[in-house]
């Protein structure tokens, strides 16, 4: 079996009983593999760990998976990607006295923070899952939600170069229009 191979059968394990949101949500694994298909596909990557590491991407987010785990099973490129790739999320006592729109600011400086501080790579895999989120956010989300979706991932294009993936850079840029 493919490393690849294996971290879709284990992200599938992980994800079981997880669902996208919608009023007809699918299993949550397909995020990870339009994730994994966008980079592929549209990005044109084929590196081994980078595929590997966009199907494990949200695994320590919406999962008790650990980067210990990960590395063990997947090697430490996969994982170190992985662990760029998980979002650090504001204390409960940074956001306890804020409102909804505060919290959404603080969330997304934490988030720009952590994509200014990634690695070339991870930015391109933070562009697939960013092209994947954004598509289901249109199907899935009310307008305003959309909105202020793509006011984030306007700013987030900001801080990733074209450079780092010119096809999935363009790719998510259109997703704005």
């Amino acid at each position: 079996m493919s490393k690849l191979d294996a971290a879709i059968r284990f992200a599938a394990e992980r994800h079981e009983g997880q669902w996208r949101d919608g009023e007809f949500p699918l299993p949550y694994i397909t995020h990870p593999v339009e994730v994994l298909l966008n980079l592929r596909n549209v990005g044109q990557v084929t590196d081994e760990d980078m595929l590997v590491a966009a199907v494990l991407h949200d695994l320590q987010e919406e999962t008790p998976t650990t980067n210990e785990e990960i590395c063990s099973i997947f090697g430490n490129k996969a994982a170190i990607l992985v662990s760029e790739l998980t979002r650090v999320e504001p204390l409960e006592i940074e956001i306890a006295s804020l409102r909804k729109e505060q919290i959404f600011e603080l969330r997304t400086q934490y988030l720009l923070q952590g994509i200014e501080e990634m690695s070339s790579e991870a930015k391109a895999i933070k562009l697939a899952d960013r092209l994947s989120n954004l598509r289901e956010a249109k199907r899935t989300r009310s307008e305003g939600r959309v909105e202020r979706y793509k006011v984030q991932t306007k700013r987030i294009l900001k801080f990733i170069p074209e450079s780092v993936n010119p096809a999935l850079w363009r790719a998510v840029r259109a997703e704005l229009r």
